[in-house]
């Protein structure tokens, strides 16, 4: 405001000074000649600056300038903090089976222990004592646990055993009953009484032996014992090991 009425004041000043100058020129030039011009004067200061001014129109849009050359790429950065475990995911679908794997090598077979024996008369007992039958004729005797001499199976692997006794009686007459003994009990018996023609009987028991049990086969009694044979071997005797305990 101050400065409004500055500039008011020196513009109205500067009209006072040309209309006072305008009627002194005039009135000298009726009586006096110009004198000599004076000096200038001085510049006066800067005026302050005036209000801004209004916003221009806005200028067209410039023409798109032609892409830069491509940069060089930039290095990797280094790798993130794993992120936390997220939440299990359903079950997928059962997938189809597989083609069949190669057959693989043979494996060792676990050692198994073994006992067996077979015997049998290979000659006519006719009436046989009642005491332990010893059979003339070894067929077979894996680990020779039968003995011939004194007519016993004597045990040596504890576990399983199958037996199995088959006779013959006499023709003409006679009776015979074999029993198969375990330490000198009965544990079966098989019987074939008398008639006219030659006939076989035949029994089988399972035994569950301890190391040094004892099984062999003998008649009932002196007038059950009619027994007869020959090289077809009717009267016989086997046992084997089904399995060790």
């Amino acid at each position: 405001m101050y400065l409004g009425f500055y500039m008011f004041f020196t513009i109205a000043t500067i009209q006072i000074s040309i209309i006072y100058a305008q009627t002194d020129t005039a009135a000298c030039n009726s009586c006096c000649t110009a004198g000599v011009p004076g000096i200038p004067g001085h510049h006066g200061n800067p005026g302050a600056s005036g209000p801004q001014g209004m916003n221009g129109v806005k200028g067209e849009q410039g023409t798109k300038g032609e892409h830069g050359m491509k940069g060089d790429n930039g290095r990797n950065g280094l790798d993130g903090i794993p992120g936390k475990l997220g939440p299990t995911g359903p079950q997928g679908l059962t997938g189809s089976q597989g083609a069949n794997g190669v057959k693989g090598e043979k494996g060792e077979q676990a050692s198994q222990q073994k006992s067996a024996f077979s015997v049998a008369f290979t000659s006519n007992p006719g009436r046989h004592a009642v005491s332990p039958m010893k059979y003339d004729t070894i067929i077979t005797n894996v680990r020779n646990d039968y003995n011939l001499d004194t007519g016993k199976f004597v045990c040596t692997i504890p576990g399983v055993y199958v037996f199995q006794v088959t006779s013959m009686k006499s023709n003409g007459g006679g009776n015979i009953l074999t029993r198969i003994m375990k330490n000198g009990s009965v544990q079966v018996s098989t019987r074939m009484d008398a008639d006219d023609g030659y006939n076989s009987a035949s029994t089988m028991v399972v035994l569950d032996l301890v190391s040094g049990d004892q099984v062999w086969t003998q008649p009932y009694s002196t007038t059950y014992n009619y027994y007869t044979s020959d090289s077809d071997r009717y009267c016989s005797f086997s046992g084997f090991l089904l399995y060790a305990a």
